[in-house]
């Protein structure tokens, strides 16, 4: 057999022509194919991309969407604020704050919220916890005050809660205000409210101390000495009424006073000091009950006179 390390050159080029036109065919049958091929690739790459770049835009679009719904609804209950619905008001910022807690404008659609409870539905229990969710949920906010103030005054006037009430405005004195002496004052009044007179002479001292120059001083020397009086300290209760006369000798809290004296005077019998203490009280607001006192003790007198 002829080995082929014998074959000729010339058939060695044949051979590889022949491979070469194989290779051809099979590259111009595959071609198309290939082409295609990529193509889908291509467009499988272009649409993934697309899908991508869509889902970021999505996303982006709906960050923007909720970053502005707090807004939306905030110019929303001010609208109907203004015209003149307020259960439709107070719906839309508590959406606002129960939905968006951390937007800045959480805290004043929460004030807003107690107040339209309070002052246009009248519900003063929903309103009273509104402005104590205030007070707790943002300490910071500049609302704060405010919102302790109504709770307090809610408490107080229209609840008559006034041991609760008592506590908000501790907190309110707590955290500092530029009117500690009227806080004080209305913690005093609440617990005369609750008839611990004791209690409340403590803070109407605090008050005075702390506040020398308050323009509440007269009043406060006023209630002071009528809480003596009604602890049954008669002669504390004189000493506070004579200071007030003293250094108030025009004001109604110093005719109120005068009057307090006189009674003090008719309570221990003294009828001609009282007597006389009442024939002083020519500005005493209430006129006629200063004449039927006067009427009375000189009744009271001539009885004796006749006894005797």
């Amino acid at each position: 057999m002829t080995n082929g390390l014998f074959r000729s050159p010339s058939w060695r080029r044949r051979m590889r022509r022949m491979n070469l036109d194989k290779l051809k065919k099979e590259l111009r049958r595959q071609g198309p194919e290939a082409q295609r091929s990529r193509r889908r690739q291509v467009h499988l790459f272009l649409l993934a991309l697309l899908v991508c770049l869509l889902l970021i835009a999505s996303v982006f679009a709906y960050r923007v969407y909720q970053q502005t719904v707090p807004g939306r609804l905030y110019s929303k209950g001010l609208t109907l604020e203004s015209q003149d619905r307020p259960e439709q008001a107070l719906a839309s910022y508590q959406r606002l704050f129960r939905g968006y807690s951390d937007s800045l404008l959480a805290a004043e659609a929460l004030f807003r919220a107690a107040r339209i409870c309070r002052y246009d539905l009248r519900q003063d229990q929903q309103a009273l916890l509104f402005f104590l969710q205030l007070e707790h949920d943002y300490p910071e906010s500049g609302y704060v005050i405010q919102a302790q103030r109504e709770a307090a005054d809610l408490t107080k006037n229209r609840l008559h809660d006034f041991a609760h009430a008592v506590v908000i405005y501790q907190r309110l004195l707590d955290g500092g205000t530029d009117d500690g002496d009227r806080i004080l004052y209305e913690i005093a009044d609440c617990y005369f409210r609750l008839n611990n007179y004791s209690q409340a002479r403590i803070e109407l001292d605090a008050l005075l101390e702390r506040f020398p120059e308050s323009s509440l001083r007269a009043e406060v020397l006023y209630r002071r000495a009528s809480a003596a009086l009604l602890e049954g300290t008669p002669e504390v209760a004189r000493a506070g009424f004579r200071e007030l006369v003293e250094l108030f000798p025009g004001t109604t809290y110093a005719a109120e006073a005068r009057f307090n004296l006189a009674e003090l005077l008719e309570a221990e019998e003294r009828l001609r000091d009282a007597l006389k203490a009442y024939r002083t009280l020519s500005d005493y607001p209430r006129p006629e009950l200063v004449q039927e006192k006067i009427e009375r003790l000189e009744a009271r007198i001539a009885k004796k006179k006749k006894v005797l």
